[in-house]
């Protein structure tokens, strides 16, 4: 008999608290596979019927309903979650990866440029001692 159970708890003043805070996401599947066999399955278990009887009921039953579909969905969602969190370690990983390598490319491309920008000044030393030389060797034809 559960009549007298059922009305202490819910003249319990923080009942609803209570199931506000039920900790839904450890839920044995022992109590699920009851809920599951005799009320969800169960005909008269429905929250429009349930509301002609008693108002409160039916928001008792609409929250084992409720916590029925968040334990269905949860067995779906947790591994989703778990690749998720192991997909995100792994860009993590491969984001730090990238970046060193970017870093890498950085000091290679500043070498680059710092070597090309000697390249060039040496050429311009070259072309001007090349143009020196040619000055000098038409003075001294001149001069001769």
């Amino acid at each position: 008999d559960y009549w007298t159970p059922g009305q202490q708890m819910l003249g319990d003043i923080k009942f609803l608290d209570t199931l506000k805070t039920y900790d839904k996401d450890n839920i044995s599947p022992d109590i699920m596979k009851k809920i599951r066999e005799k009320y969800v399955t169960n005909p008269y278990f429905d929250p429009n019927l349930v509301k002609k009887v008693s108002t409160a009921c039916e928001g008792l039953c609409k929250w084992v309903r409720a916590i029925e579909v968040y334990d269905r969905v949860i067995k779906i969602v947790a591994p989703k979650k778990a690749k998720l969190s192991e997909a995100e370690t792994e860009l993590a990983n491969q984001m730090d990866k990238l970046n060193e390598k970017r870093a890498q490319l950085q000091q290679v491309t500043d070498k680059l440029q710092a070597l090309n920008d000697e390249f060039a000044a040496m050429t311009k030393k070259k072309k001007d001692l090349e143009d020196n030389i040619e000055l000098c060797s038409q003075k001294l034809d001149r001069a001769e």
